[in-house]
């Protein structure tokens, strides 16, 4: 199973080619391992909103999924626990036990006091064009084998323009639809609307502008 913070990454940090630590390091890459799946789960919770379960530890397939960011803090854990045993020198570990907490608090600290929520996007293409344009429309983060209704509402939100057809869209094993395509009503007038779509729990929208 891949860890947080890879052997390599951490030994690039130590200055070290050889293996002979490899099976030291390996103990404190689990120990960090552990230790971030901990904070994750307190920040988390259980369950999506969906009710869906989210598994630990993070990975690129999952969401949240696992960044670049979050894999050097655990490089940094590990090499903090190592320069302790080694050196009694705690300033990276406490440095690094630092940097994990503020990226959780920036990453995710909205998630706390609730399940977590996946924050869903679309993408239009193109955001402007005549009545009767052709958009296409592609999404992600909502809920994974769900179903979404996509709209065209006036820029306040407050009422429909539009039902657009197909009225309901698809999604994939990971909250994911493209290549949805619909176009605008032939009369719709000059000015700016949203596309608008939403899973009933989570909605997303774009602006789109009718030019003429």
């Amino acid at each position: 199973m891949a860890h947080y913070g890879s052997l390599d990454m951490v030994k690039q940090k130590l200055r070290v080619e050889d293996s002979t630590i490899d099976d030291e390091l390996n103990i404190y890459l689990d120990e960090v391992d552990a230790l971030i799946d901990r904070e994750l789960r307190a920040k988390f919770g259980k369950n999506t909103e969906y009710g869906y379960e989210i598994s630990l530890p993070l990975t690129e397939d999952t969401n949240p999924h696992i960044d670049f960011e979050l894999r050097s803090i655990a490089a940094d854990l590990v090499e903090g626990k190592f320069r302790m045993k080694t050196t009694n020198d705690s300033d990276l570990q406490k440095e690094a036990m630092m940097a994990l907490r503020e990226y959780l608090d920036k990453s995710f600290g909205w998630t706390e006091g609730h399940a977590f929520r996946r924050y869903p996007e679309i993408t239009i293409t193109p955001t402007n064009g005549a009545a009767a344009s052709t958009i296409t429309l592609s999404g992600s983060s909502f809920k994974p084998r769900g179903e979404l209704t996509v709209k065209i509402v006036d820029e306040n939100d407050a009422q429909v323009v539009q039902e657009t057809t197909p009225e309901v869209v698809l999604t994939d094993d990971d909250g994911k639809f493209s290549g949805v395509t619909f176009a605008t009503a032939s009369g719709t007038a000059i000015g700016s609307y949203v596309v608008l779509a939403s899973d009933k729990v989570n909605a997303a929208k774009r602006n789109f502008t009718v030019t003429s």
